[in-house]
Parts: C-alpha cells; sequence; structure tokens
C-alpha cells in the first residue's frame, strides 16, 4: 500500500510516498509495545489482568460493532450555516438566564453540565460514541486479528469522513456554541480533540487490513489535511483571539491536536513546532510545586489538573520521536511537566485530603496513572508505575466506568511492554 502524506503549513499538498503505513505513522503508540503485548497476550506468559483487560476491550468493541454508523448529518438541529454536515454543539456549562422570558443570553455556570448539550440535537455526544467506537473496534482488531472488527471500523471511518452524503466538513465553526452569545466559539475546538486523540492510531492500525483502500488512504488524509489547514488559519482556531491563545488545558489541547495531525502526515517541522510550544505552555501552566493555577480556579479542580496534563504528556511522547525533550523543561518558577506529575501523585490515595475544589462525588484517581505510567517509562521513576501497576481495577466495567477501563487497558496493553 503507499501512503499520502505531506502538507504545507496553510494549504495540504498530497505526495505519493512508497513506504508501508504502518509501523512508523503511529502518532501516540509504539508498535513494537504493542506487537509484544499482543504475543504474551495469547500466551501462557499473559497475566490476569491482562487478559481482563483483553475481556473488556473485546465486549466494548462488540458493543461498537452494533452501534453507528455515526454522521453529523442525522443531528437535529440545523447550524446556522445551513449546512448539516457542519459540525455543531451547545457549550456544556451555559444554561438559560432564568430571569429573562426568552433566557437569552445563556449564563455559564462552571463545571455544572446542561442536559441540552449532550442530546442526539447536536453532535457533541456523537463525536464522543464515534471516537471511542473506532477506537474500541481497531484496538480489538489489533489484538484478535479479527477482520469483522476491521470491517466495521473502516465502515465508520467511511461515514464520518469519506462518504459524501454523510462527512464531516473539516471545520469546527459552530462548536460550543451558546444561545445570544455566539453561534460558535472558539472552545468549540477542543471537541474534536478525539480526532487526533482516539482516532490517529486507529486508523493506522485499520490501514492495515485488506479492506482499507488506496481511496481510503487518500480520502482520509485530504480530510485531515484540510481540518489541520482551518485550525491553522480560521480566526477561531489560529487567529489572534483563537483557540491557540487559550491560557489553560484549551490551548493545550490545540496544540495537541496539531502535532498530533501534522505528524500523522509527515509534517514534521509543523509537529517540532507544536511539541516546542509545549514549553510556552509550561511556562503559563505551572507554579514552582507543580500545581496549575488556571486549573485551581475550577470547580472541578482535580479533573481539569488531570486533563491539562494528559495533552502535554501525549507532547513529551510525540517529542521523543522528534528530538525534543519536553519532560524535562522547567520554567523560571521552577514548575514543569515532572512537577505537575509529582504534584498529582501526592493525592492518589483518594484518603489524602485534595486542597482544592471538588465538585465531583469521587475523586477519579484511576484516570491519572496512564499519565504515572507513561513518564515513569520515559523518566525511569519505577514509583511511578508502580502507581499505575499496582492500582486496583477489578471494580470498573465497560457499561459504568469505561474511563478507568480504558486507563487499565493502557497499563495492561498499549504502553507497558510485559
Amino acid at each position: 500500500m503507499t501512503v499520502f502524506k505531506k502538507v504545507s503549513l496553510a494549504a495540504c499538498i498530497l505526495t505519493v510516498l512508497s513506504s508501508p503505513l504502518m509501523a512508523s505513522d503511529f502518532v501516540f503508540l509504539d508498535p513494537q509495545t504493542l506487537a509484544s503485548n499482543r504475543t504474551i497476550l495469547h500466551s501462557a506468559d499473559a497475566t490476569t489482568s491482562m487478559k481482563r483487560s483483553y475481556q473488556l476491550l473485546l465486549e466494548e468493541a462488540d458493543l461498537a460493532i452494533k452501534s453507528g454508523p455515526f454522521s453529523v448529518t442525522d443531528k437535529g438541529m440545523t447550524p446556522p450555516s445551513g449546512d448539516t454536515h457542519d459540525y455543531m454543539s451547545i457549550s456544556p456549562y451555559w444554561w438559560p438566564d432564568n430571569s429573562k422570558a426568552d433566557g437569552l443570553p445563556w449564563i455559564r455556570h462552571d463545571g455544572k453540565t446542561n442536559p441540552a448539550s449532550k442530546t442526539d440535537e447536536t453532535d457533541s455526544k456523537r463525536i464522543g460514541n464515534f471516537t471511542r467506537s473506532v477506537r474500541a473496534i481497531a484496538l480489538a482488531y489489533y489484538f484478535s486479528q479479527d477482520e469483522k472488527y476491521a470491517q466495521q471500523g473502516i465502515q465508520l471511518i467511511r461515514t464520518w469522513f469519506i462518504n459524501e452524503s454523510t462527512k464531516m466538513n473539516p471545520n469546527v465553526k459552530f462548536g460550543q456554541g451558546v444561545p445570544g452569545v455566539a453561534d460558535g466559539r472558539r472552545s468549540g475546538i477542543i471537541d474534536t480533540r478525539t480526532l487526533a486523540e482516539r482516532l490517529l492510531d486507529a486508523i493506522a492500525i485499520l490501514s492495515t487490513s485488506s479492506q482499507w483502500t488506496t481511496a481510503d488512504e487518500l480520502a482520509i488524509n485530504q480530510w485531515y489535511c484540510e481540518y489541520l489547514d482551518w485550525m491553522i488559519i480560521d480566526d477561531l482556531s489560529g487567529g489572534p483571539k483563537g483557540e491557540a491563545y487559550s491560557v489553560n488545558n484549551h490551548g493545550t489541547w490545540y496544540d495537541y491536536q496539531l502535532a498530533g495531525i501534522s505528524y500523522f502526515l509527515g509534517n514534521k517541522p509543523l509537529a517540532k513546532q507544536m511539541v516546542q510550544k509545549g514549553k510556552m505552555r509550561i511556562d503559563s501552566q505551572f507554579e514552582a510545586d507543580g500545581s496549575q493555577p488556571h486549573e485551581i480556579e475550577r470547580t472541578r479542580a482535580y479533573h481539569y489538573h488531570y486533563f491539562s496534563l494528559d495533552p502535554l504528556v501525549g507532547l513529551a511522547q510525540l517529542g521523543e520521536k522528534l528530538g525534543i525533550d519536553l519532560w524535562h523543561y522547567t520554567n523560571q518558577q521552577g514548575g514543569s511537566l515532572i512537577k505537575g506529575i509529582e504534584f498529582m501523585a501526592q493525592y492518589h490515595d483518594p484518603v489524602v485530603k485534595w486542597p482544592y475544589s471538588q465538585k465531583d462525588k469521587r475523586r477519579r484517581v484511576e484516570r491519572m496513572t496512564p499519565l504515572y505510567l507513561k513518564a515513569g517509562i520515559a523518566l525511569d521513576k519505577p514509583e511511578w508505575i508502580s502507581l499505575a501497576t499496582d492500582t486496583d481495577f477489578s471494580g470498573f466495567n465497560v457499561k459504568q466506568d469505561l474511563s478507568e477501563v480504558w486507563a487499565q487497558r493502557d497499563i495492561e496493553l498499549l504502553y507497558l511492554k510485559q
């Protein structure tokens, strides 16, 4: 199979390169670790926890096979453009103003999710279901080598990105709109982080199937090229008041998307630029003790500390491939990615009181475990690896605790070479 991957900054130029798609085109995953774990999984050396994680993966993937297909054209509301192919969502923390007859303009209640933002009327819930379904199906295909998973995963990809009647336009012009305030806002771009976080490596896996065609390869790269262009030049994204200039986790997730997608498309200079920008994020987001002032302001401060670290760890992983050391970078205050992880490790035991706001009923410390693992491997810190591997995941299940199931999967199947 051939690959079509080469982009410029503001215009995508597709070039045919004679090289295999797999292995070198993983973005965040490591092909050697995956291959080793697949071999062990199907041997007598597989641990009980490894086998359990695999069974939960198959359970999630089998449920995903029955879901979908997913298309932005299925939403009940019509975007202001009149084009249902445009992605559209409502900002989750905004509510009608009860003091106004028409409720307009809506007002913000941080941390309080408006149920209207999570219905089939818009695309926010749909994009989450789509990306997690494809990821589960692709990973099930990789570890089982059962073509039924590849068939369904590829069909989901074609429906969302490729088929003319159902595909999403490559923009987020109407993301996280707020009635009476704006049709779309720069913060809407965080909705599409999963197009990079969950899908890039999933597509690389699915593309190894004989059911993936050259036309699929060309079309998916064309879509991501056009989306990358939009992310760079649109006022909501790369403009001077766009998401690129958000000072909290939103800005980091923007960088993460650009870095991951540009690496996926073969534009390593742009990927390097976005990883280097991670140093600016560390400069502006971390105190000397590793706390994050922009996230302390939130009503769910623990969650947002984790949520802000997640893309930075991803950028640091990508930096390893690009010759950029983000792990050890320290800002003038003494803050760093290492300090940020050390800060969170202090509160991994739920008994230890979290010093800031915690609107959530339970501090979901398990969600941090993949970050401890990835950083522990990169920095040779066995104590962090132990935080991850010693965490008890036995009480979690696919129907109620997907985030925790995913965390265990990262540890048992994806990132730790068993």
